[in-house]
C-alpha cells in the first residue's frame, strides 16, 4: 500500500505554560522541541503503520528544515520536499490546566510547488491524504483541491485531516466543505465537526458527516471516538486518558485508521487500533 501525504511539516515547540509572564521579565518553564505538522506526523506514523509512505511539502533551507526532513526519513518516509527562501514553518504551543493555546507561523509550507503531483504520481499512489491546513492557505489549497481531483479521477481513495474549527469558520465554512466534496475518508474532531455539520451531538453529527463521506471518525479527545463506514457505527473509549499537551494525536489517530481501513480491517477493529495508537503516543510524550 503507497500513501501519497501532501501538506505542511513544521517545527513544534512545547511550552508548559507558567502561571505568569511578567512583561519585560523572564520566567522558567519546561521547553521541548519536536518534528510535526500535520501531514508530517501522519506521514510519520503511517509509515510506521506499514504503509509506504511519500511525502510533498515544503521547508526553508535552515537547520529546522533538515531536521524535520531527516525526521521523515528516519521514519521511513520518502521525502519530495521542496526548499524555499522562507524559514520553516513553526508551531508555539503552550499547555496548562488542560488547556492549550497554539501560535503558528507557517513559513515555508505557503512556498508548496504542486507541479509535481500530476497523473503519473497519483497512479503511483494508491490512496491520497491531505492535510486540511492545506485547504486554508491559498498557494497551498491550489496544490491540494488539484491533487485530490486527480485522484478521483484516477479512482484512488482519498482522506483529509480538518484544520481547528476557528480557522474552517475563518476561511468560510461553505468553502472547505467544497473543497472536500467527494473525499471518502473524513477525521474532524468534534469541535470541527460542529462546524461542518451545525449538529451538537455525536450521533447527529456523524450521521450528518457519513452522508457526505464514505467513512471517517470524530475523534472525541479523551473519550476515544466514533467511526461510520457507510450504516455502521463504532465508538471506542480511550483506557486511562493521558492528560498532556495532544498536539498530534489526532494525526496519530487518522494516519492508523487509514492505514488499518485500507488493509480491510473490520471497523470496530480499526477505531480502537487508532485509539490505542494515540494514547500510546501520548504515553511516549508524558514519559519523555
Amino acid at each position: 500500500m503507497r500513501i501519497a501525504v501532501i501538506g505542511d511539516l513544521n517545527l513544534d515547540i512545547a511550552v508548559a505554560s507558567p502561571e505568569t509572564l511578567p512583561a519585560g521579565g523572564e520566567v522558567r518553564s519546561e521547553i521541548r522541541t519536536r518534528p510535526g505538522g500535520s501531514a508530517g506526523t501522519f506521514a510519520r506514523h503511517a509509515a510506521g503503520c506499514g504503509a509506504e509512505v511519500v511525502f510533498v511539502g515544503c521547508v526553508g533551507e535552515d537547520i529546522a528544515g533538515e531536521m524535520l526532513v531527516r525526521s521523515l526519513v528516519d521514519a521511513g518516509v520518502e521525502p519530495r520536499v521542496v526548499r524555499s527562501t522562507r524559514p520553516t514553518g513553526a508551531v508555539l504551543a503552550l499547555w496548562g490546566e488542560g488547556e492549550r493555546t497554539m501560535v503558528c507561523s507557517r513559513g515555508a509550507n505557503d512556498d508548496l510547488d504542486g507541479s509535481g503531483i500530476n497523473r503519473e504520481f497519483v497512479r503511483g499512489v494508491d490512496h491520497v491524504h491531505v492535510s486540511g491546513y492545506a485547504l486554508l492557505s491559498p498557494p497551498q489549497r491550489k496544490v491540494a483541491v488539484h491533487a485530490l481531483l486527480v485522484a478521483r479521477r484516477l479512482g484512488r481513495s482519498t482522506s483529509v485531516d480538518p484544520p481547528p474549527a476557528s480557522l474552517i469558520e475563518a476561511a468560510g465554512i461553505g468553502r472547505f466543505r467544497e473543497d472536500v466534496r467527494g473525499v471518502d475518508l473524513l477525521l474532524p474532531n468534534l469541535a470541527e465537526a460542529r462546524t461542518l455539520t451545525g449538529a451538537r451531538e455525536v450521533g447527529p453529527v456523524v450521521d450528518a458527516l457519513a452522508a457526505q463521506h464514505a467513512a471517517g471518525a470524530v475523534t472525541l479527545g479523551a473519550d476515544g471516538a466514533c467511526a461510520w463506514s457507510g450504516d455502521r457505527r463504532c465508538v471506542r473509549s480511550v483506557e486511562d486518558p493521558v492528560d498532556v499537551d495532544p498536539t498530534g494525536a489526532g494525526d496519530v489517530y487518522g494516519a492508523s485508521f487509514v492505514v488499518s481501513f485500507l488493509k480491510g480491517v473490520d471497523l470496530d477493529e480499526v477505531n480502537q487500533r487508532a485509539v490505542a495508537a494515540a494514547r500510546r503516543f501520548l504515553a511516549l510524550r508524558l514519559a519523555s
